[in-house]
């Protein structure tokens, strides 16, 4: 009669190949600690307030994961609130908090950048706009360095130029908005003491360029958005107006070239998604003085050449 008792031989765990082995040891636990949607609106309901035993950095970063639901209210209503109320409003990380955030969330930003049309881009997009709020945050309460605050600076230019999906509204699945989520980033960074010369025409250069490359006249308020950038930009007591001065010269001969010859609607389409851009900056910087009125200035001469 065969024994109930198996054989003695290797433990299975060591007939797995090492790769397989080593995924095992490395992977995270599963989301068996992770909470239900529930939970979550639970919490909302309770204004996101935490009893003492809830760590706040552990939700904060289980929040950083829903941010590419694609359920609307989990994402926007429910996981970036949260991170709102916990990093902004009523603050619950320390400093190693916000950099282990901030670093998950500059991660999660370029998972997939680059890429067709895709659910990924409600993590991406999602990450910028949460990145913002704690560039927001540095400016009240500050925390980052100059090497993360350039970070910042890099992953926010690379993803407003990198970026294909440009949705604004996705049926079914409420905002992706990756454009107007970079642009509120950049807004906060702008008017950051760590930002650098170089870093300025940076932020210019990459606005125009999305403006320019988009393909499309932006019809869900990317364009004010990225004007409020630009706002920030030039309402700093450093602003340096030279890489303004050089994109409207630039729009001034775009300007020429599409009325020039046979009429091509995608430069047309280039041209008329940049002035829209640049509509909105006229009007936030229309009462504004010093360098900033130079700026519009600059801008009123370019819109009546342009118009």
């Amino acid at each position: 009669m065969q024994s109930l008792i198996p054989a003695r031989g290797p433990p299975p765990w060591r007939s797995l190949p090492f790769i397989v082995l080593l995924a095992l040891f490395m992977a995270p636990a599963e989301s068996a600690a992770a909470h239900d949607k529930p939970y979550w609106l639970a919490l909302r309901t309770n204004h996101f307030s935490l009893a003492r035993r809830e760590a706040a950095l552990s939700l904060a970063l289980e929040a950083s994961t829903l941010l590419g639901s694609t359920d609307p209210e989990l994402r926007d209503g429910v996981a970036y609130e949260a991170l709102v109320a916990w990093v902004y409003e009523e603050p619950r990380l320390d400093a190693a908090g916000l950099e282990q955030l901030r670093t998950t969330l500059v991660h999660n930003a370029k998972r997939g950048l680059g890429e067709d049309e895709n659910d990924g881009l409600f993590l991406r997009s999602f990450s910028m706009l949460a990145l913002s709020v704690l560039a927001a945050t540095d400016l009240k309460r500050p925390f980052l360095n100059q090497a993360q605050f350039d970070e910042l600076v890099d992953v926010a230019c690379a993803e407003l130029g990198g970026e294909r999906d440009l949705r604004g509204y996705v049926g079914g699945k409420g905002w992706g908005h990756a454009t107007a989520h970079t642009a509120d980033l950049l807004k906060f960074l702008a008017r950051n003491h760590w930002l650098k010369a170089a870093q300025q025409r940076r932020i210019v250069e990459a606005v125009a360029e999305r403006l320019r490359t988009a393909g499309q006249v932006f019809v869900w308020g990317e364009d004010s958005r990225l004007a409020a950038t630009l706002a920030s930009l030039a309402r700093r007591a450093d602003a340096d107006p030279a890489p303004f001065d050089a994109w409207f010269k630039r729009i001034a001969e775009e300007h020429q070239a599409v009325w020039s010859g046979a009429f091509e609607p995608p430069r047309y389409v280039a041209l008329q998604t940049q002035l829209n851009a640049l509509n909105a900056l006229g009007a936030d910087l229309s009462a504004d003085t010093g360098t900033a009125a130079a700026i519009e200035t600059a801008l009123r001469t370019l819109r009546a050449r342009a118009h």
